[in-house]
């Protein structure tokens, strides 16, 4: 299994990032995808992002919420990554209000990548100190170099 920083890039690595609603920070990572030339078709992408969404949110706690969708608009696994600057809420719950997002996608056809993607950043994201710096990293590569030099 290859480490999770060899599903980012440093032009998917959004820091300090404004936005109004889970909608709004969703189609600016989404955004960054087709510039990036990683997705297809980024409106049905984001489609499938937020009907994910509807069913179930994606927000896991400690400020961290991890949409995704296995999808035909990917060639191969990719993970976005959005640090926001003011936190937003995910949810009706008030404590629900996050400030990492990793938007992931990952090809239909392959849902064993996808579900050990989810468990190691799962894992990582678990740890107080590791979030603690992902708050304190102060460019794109000192992100993904965290994912890079981390046991997964």
């Amino acid at each position: 299994m290859a480490n999770l920083s060899s599903y980012m890039r440093s032009d998917l690595v959004l820091l300090d990032i404004q936005a109004n609603d889970k909608v709004e920070i969703f189609q600016k990572i989404v955004e960054a995808m087709t510039e990036g030339k990683v997705i297809s078709k980024p409106g049905n992408f984001l489609e499938e992002i937020l009907q994910r969404e509807y069913v179930s949110p994606t927000s896991i706690g400690r400020g961290v919420a991890l949409p995704h969708t296995r999808t035909y608009f990917v060639d191969k696994p990719v993970i976005a990554f959005a640090r926001i600057e003011p936190a937003i809420s995910f949810s009706d719950r008030p404590l629900d209000s996050v400030e990492f997002v990793f938007l992931m996608g990952t090809p239909k056809n392959d849902p064993n990548t996808y579900l050990r993607i989810l468990k190691n950043l799962c894992t990582l994201l678990r740890e107080k100190t590791f979030l603690d710096k992902l708050r304190l990293a102060e460019t794109p590569d000192k992100v993904i170099s965290m994912f890079c030099c981390s046991n997964n």
